[in-house]
């Protein structure tokens, strides 16, 4: 009777690379090493430079391997943005209960932690964002204004405008604006744009806070009520 050797120096290199990645990636482990790989990869070359034969070659497993996972390096983006759409949501979650019913506070804490959200993960952030030039065909979930953080803030500056602490033509495109100022700054920061790229965190932080009371400022209207937006806890 013929016997096959199963010792891995007699098995073909691509199914010993197989046995290996099996044994040290399981349960999804993988999957969940090349988008680890992937952000550490963004941080350094940006997304328009990643390839899943360098993420294969990073994460250490043979260069078939992230294909088991992603048919492509689209879906490797799509798969990071959307763990990047899930933390934000939740961190946004998380400080509007800390800041309980006071519409103001709710407010400001969405954008703040917006901007925390891109400063602490700006591999993430970038890929949530990505430009239609780079070829990416983005779900229609993930499109900015469709995904969950982005209705959420609208809810929050549409209790704002119901008391008349915003004004504006609809509470839809006072959002818009909001987006736009705290998305940029965000850009302007985790690309390196303030001060030389050296901005200290109390610096920062005094610059978040003004840049949203400024937009306060001139969205409450000429006959809007003289409150001063109190300070989000966390």
């Amino acid at each position: 009777m013929l016997t096959l050797s199963t010792s891995p120096c007699m098995l073909p290199d691509m199914m010993k690379n197989t046995i290996e990645e099996t044994a040290t990636y399981h349960h999804g482990n993988l999957r969940h090493r090349l988008i680890e790989v992937a952000l550490e990869a963004i941080e350094e070359a940006g997304a328009a430079e990643l390839t899943l034969r360098g993420i294969a070659k990073r994460a250490g497993v043979s260069h078939s391997a992230p294909y088991r996972h992603f048919p492509d390096k689209e879906a490797l983006l799509v798969a990071v943005a959307r763990e990047g759409v899930a933390l934000m949501l939740s961190e946004i979650k998380l400080r509007l209960e800390r800041a309980k019913g006071d519409p103001l506070a709710r407010f400001m804490v969405c954008g703040l932690a917006y901007i925390d959200f891109a400063i602490a993960h700006p591999a993430h952030f970038r890929v949530m964002f990505v430009s239609p030039r780079m070829g990416v065909s983005v779900p229609e979930d993930l499109k900015p204004e469709s995904t969950p953080f982005f209705h959420l803030f609208i809810d929050e500056i549409t209790e704002c405008w119901k008391l008349g602490l915003l004004k504006g033509e609809s509470p839809h495109a006072i959002a818009l604006s909001a987006w736009s100022i705290v998305h940029g700054f965000s850009l302007l920061v985790i690309d390196g744009h303030l001060q030389g790229g050296v901005l200290d965190e109390g610096s920062r932080e005094s610059m978040k806070r003004g840049l949203l009371y400024a937009f306060y400022s001139g969205a409450r209207g000429e006959n809007g009520p003289e409150v001063v937006p109190p300070a989000p806890r966390g």
